[in-house]
């Protein structure tokens, strides 16, 4: 039995040890200065693009990542997806020029209710439908609950609301979910993992091998205080 364990943990390490780290970042305001702690100034997000680009990191969707984790392809080195929950009007306004000028993908995380109900820090849905031509649209709950207070019939009220909604106004099912709050727990995961997304992610600061759980993407918060430089050279424990 000792032997067996001390085999595994080899095997463990040397499969990380030739597998390269992904990056995946969280945003969510864009150039607002309302909201300090959430939101990063197009100034520092040109820079950190800047430092991306002439670095030679490869932004990818998070879905091409998932897809390499499934087939068991080696993840390249230097490989970062980019993320932004909560469908913010201000990405729509401030931050995706950005991102199209630097040509970089990204999924978008929908709080359906912010857009349907038609409050105003959030994008409408013809917003969301020509965002999608530059990034992959997901799905980040109705309501925006803390899930691990809801009970198990509310959070499937919650996510069947808000996967109705969303593929009636923007014509297509979302292949992947993002916990409000990046909060989850074993009750929640196996309620959310039951709808078959493709992928769900967290904001736990960690980096993606080729060993993550893709029902559990790890995803490090970016805001103007963020040393983008030093996140990127976090490695998995």
């Amino acid at each position: 039995m000792r032997l067996f364990a001390l085999l595994f943990f080899l095997f463990y390490k040397t499969a990380l040890l030739f597998s390269a780290d992904a990056v995946v970042f969280a945003y969510h305001r864009f150039n607002d200065e309302k909201h300090k702690s959430t939101n990063i100034s197009n100034e520092k997000l040109k820079t950190d693009f800047t430092y991306l680009k002439e670095n030679n990191y490869k932004v990818v969707p998070l879905s091409k990542i998932v897809d390499m984790i499934k087939k068991n392809i080696p993840i390249p080195e230097k490989t970062i997806a980019l993320t932004i929950d909560d469908n913010y009007k201000s990405f729509y306004e401030n931050g995706l020029p950005i991102f199209k000028e630097f040509g970089y993908p990204f999924t978008l995380y929908v709080y359906v209710e912010g857009t349907e109900k038609k409050y105003g820090d959030f994008m409408r849905w013809r917003e969301i439908i020509e965002t999608s031509k530059y990034g992959e649209i997901g799905l980040h709950s109705y309501s925006h609950p803390r899930l691990t207070h809801l009970s198990n019939d509310e959070i499937l009220n919650d996510t069947i609301k808000a996967k109705t909604i969303f593929e009636n106004r923007i014509g297509f099912s979302p292949k992947s979910y993002s916990y409000p709050y990046g909060e989850s727990d074993e009750r929640t995961q196996k309620i959310i993992k039951s709808f078959g997304f493709d992928f769900i992610c967290n904001q736990n600061s960690g980096v993606i091998t080729n060993l993550s759980d893709t029902n559990d993407i790890d995803r490090i918060a970016v805001s103007d205080t963020t040393d983008i430089k030093q996140k990127l050279h976090i490695k998995a424990l």
